[in-house]
């Protein structure tokens, strides 16, 4: 009754079946009648006047099942993960709803529960029809039609077909409408309707794993090359030739002959080509309907066709591949041995494979499509930086389902930028270290050599007398050792600004290696020293280090400085943001200050960064590392930061990062960190 949808039906069933259980005994039966007693509750719960009664029964039954679960995943997870699905998407919880339902679906396949597969499919299918969802939803339908006929449900099947006839059109519209009488020579009368022909006439497990294969492609040449293979082994013919729609021109972007490999992307123009024939190629292009013949030399229509001429082929099928009502290509197959090799059955196997394939097609050119204009996106950025501004808006959008990677590499950039620096100051500055250290004694001998010469003539001229006034000779003679010895300094003090940067680009291996947190820290604040230095509208930005006594703790360090770089950046940013509208007087009289303090607590390296700045609300906190969450004017922040640093706190070191700020007192972030981190898998 659940299946069919009658509900009123399957509530009074559930209520005899409990009343059952109450004096037999249990077993596998009573789980699943505990997994379908849930599935009608949650599907009735809109109608229903006790939703808590309704949701309490539900919470029983997935505590029983769950149990199961445990025990014996291969029988139970997946149904208690699609009665999750449905919990979440009463709850309007449609994220989560979403991710149970692929859950369910992945463990009914894996499993064989083909009959569950197909409802998992379903259900989900319904969840993003409902949701606004359509195409989304076309997809789940069309696998869930595909299971429920290999599971041999007619009545099911037609139901479907029956309920959601858009969702399936891309099935139901090609195998209905295979050709007319007026573009073959084929016996009509042996095509049966598709509920009854996909469950009695065809292979539904070649169906299935043929549409599954071609399905899985989403690179253009791959997909073409599975399809191919597919159809040359399916469908009776020994030639296939598959043309492509582009810029209203059929283009060959693929050929196979039967016991040969398959060529893809030739790009070759059909009306270039000697190896078909143009004129059925070009009708069904032009009325987008199936044609086969029998036996295509008596044909007349195709009686003076050059290749039919020379090549006098038996028998012909020609297929438009449609998404949607829009002509993606054309399927092109010939036997060169038998007459009337495409039966009715071949044909509507064909038809099922170019519903799918069309499908695939149109994914896996979009894929094409915008993998290419990244390509051009990224060549255009590096030839000219004048187009920033907009080519990085639209590199922005196209890379958003690779925002861990786009982060990494703007830190690795910056990386190799500071790495190079350093690399670039080290040889002149050992130079000039190295020349000192042996100028400093030189200068020395000479300077005692020419107090030797005052000594051994005290008379000295008026000239020599009025030159060494000049040139004030004892002041110099003084302070030359003091200018050589502040030289010195300033190399040291540039060596360790070059070993700053070098610690703070350092590259990470893939394993995670001791690291002295302080010096991550330091470095990243001389990275940021240029932003902490006063301004017209406001004093230098104090630092305050309250650093404990720290072990070293095992991780990956170029990632922490990168966290660490974007709390700091964003701090600095939060009190810039917090002295607008004030002059520089009030600003000194409130000076600005980031304080960073470091302990150990459990075995836990505490870091706290906080600033004195104007705070955020509860409500901007609850967002603050969501993805895209900025509270940044446009152009000035992105929303990836703050997502990014809690990913690799949390999920690459099994740490935590947490967040704490007060209106008009400022906002502290808390990194607790493992010293000893476990593998994160």
């Amino acid at each position: 009754s659940y299946l069919l949808n009658q509900y009123p039906q399957a509530i009074q069933d559930a209520i005899e079946v409990r009343q059952t259980l109450a004096v037999a005994g249990s077993g596998i039966s009573e789980l699943v009648f505990y997994f379908y007693d849930s599935l009608t509750a949650l599907a009735t719960h809109t109608e229903a006047t006790d939703k808590t009664e309704l949701l309490e029964r539900v919470s029983k039954n997935q505590a029983i099942l769950h149990h199961r679960a445990v025990s014996a995943p291969m029988n139970f997870q997946h149904k208690y993960d699609l009665v999750e699905a449905e919990q979440h998407r009463v709850l309007g919880k449609n994220y989560e709803a979403g991710d149970s339902y692929d859950r369910a679906i992945a463990g009914a396949k894996e499993n064989d529960y083909i009959q569950e597969e197909g409802l998992a499919n379903e259900l989900a299918a319904k969840f993003y029809l409902d949701w606004g969802r359509q195409r989304i939803a076309g997809d789940y339908m069309i696998e869930a039609y595909y299971a429920y006929s290999r599971w041999g449900a007619k009545a099911k099947v037609a139901d479907l077909e029956r309920r959601y006839p858009q969702l399936l059109a891309p099935i139901l519209q090609q195998t209905r409408s295979l050709f007319s009488t007026r573009e073959t020579i084929f016996a009509l009368e042996s095509v049966t309707s598709t509920s009854s022909s996909v469950s009695d006439t065809l292979d539904l497990k070649a169906i299935l794993e043929a549409s599954q294969a071609i399905s899985g492609e989403i690179e253009l040449d791959k997909l073409l090359s599975s399809l191919l293979s597919i159809v040359i082994k399916n469908a009776g013919a020994n030639k296939c030739v598959l043309m492509l729609l582009r810029d209203s021109r059929l283009l060959i972007k693929g050929s196979i002959t039967l016991g040969s490999e398959p060529v893809v992307l030739q790009r070759l123009p059909v009306e270039e080509s000697q190896d078909i024939p143009l004129k059925l190629i070009y009708k069904v292009k032009h009325n987008r309907q199936t044609t086969v013949l029998l036996n295509a030399t008596v044909d007349p229509t195709l009686a003076n066709d050059p290749y039919i001429m020379r090549q006098q082929p038996k028998s012909i099928l020609c297929s438009p591949i449609l998404h949607q009502g829009k002509l993606l290509g054309v399927l092109y197959l010939e036997n060169s041995l038998v007459t009337g090799a495409f039966t009715s059955d071949r044909v509507e196997l064909l038809n099922l494979l170019c519903a799918q394939a069309a499908i695939s097609l149109e994914n896996a050119q979009l894929y094409e499509r915008s993998q290419n204009y990244a390509q051009q996106l990224e060549e255009s950025f590096a030839e000219s930086q004048q187009k920033s501004e907009d080519l990085q808006q639209a590199l922005q959008d196209l890379q958003q389902a690779q925002l861990q990677m786009v982060q990494s590499e703007k830190m690795s950039a910056l990386g190799n930028l500071v790495a190079g620096v350093a690399h670039e100051m080290n040889n002149p500055l050992g130079f000039i270290a190295a020349s000192l250290k042996q100028a400093k004694p030189t200068f020395t001998d000479i300077i005692e050599h020419l107090k030797l010469y005052q000594e051994s003539l005290p008379n000295k001229n008026d000239e020599i007398i009025d030159h060494a006034e000049s040139i004030d000779l004892d002041y110099s003679l003084e302070d030359f050792p003091k200018m050589i010895d502040s030289m010195s300094m300033a190399c040291d003090r540039l060596k360790n600004i070059s070993t700053s940067l070098r610690t703070f680009s350092r590259a990470d291996r893939d394993y995670k290696v001791p690291f002295n947190i302080h010096q991550g820290i330091d470095s990243t604040i001389l990275i940021l020293k240029h932003r902490l230095k006063a301004n017209e509208q406001r004093p230098a930005i104090e630092i305050v280090t309250n650093y404990g006594n720290l072990p070293q703790v095992e991780c990956f360090p170029g990632q922490l400085n990168q966290v660490f770089m974007n709390l700091l950046a964003n701090a600095i940013d939060a009190l810039d943001e917090s002295n607008q509208g004030r002059s520089f007087e009030e600003n000194k009289a409130h000076p600005n200050c980031i304080t960073i303090t470091t302990s150990v607590e459990n075995n836990l390296v505490k870091i706290a960064i906080a600033d004195n700045g104007k705070g955020m609300t509860e409500q901007v906190k609850s967002k603050i590392f969501d993805h895209l969450f900025t509270t940044k004017a446009v152009g000035k922040g992105t929303g990836l930061g703050l997502a990014i640093a809690k990913s690799i706190i949390v999920e690459k070191h099994g740490g935590t990062l947490a967040v704490n700020s007060t209106p008009g007192v400022g906002t502290e972030f808390v990194i607790i960190l493992p010293i000893l981190v476990q593998a994160q898998s």
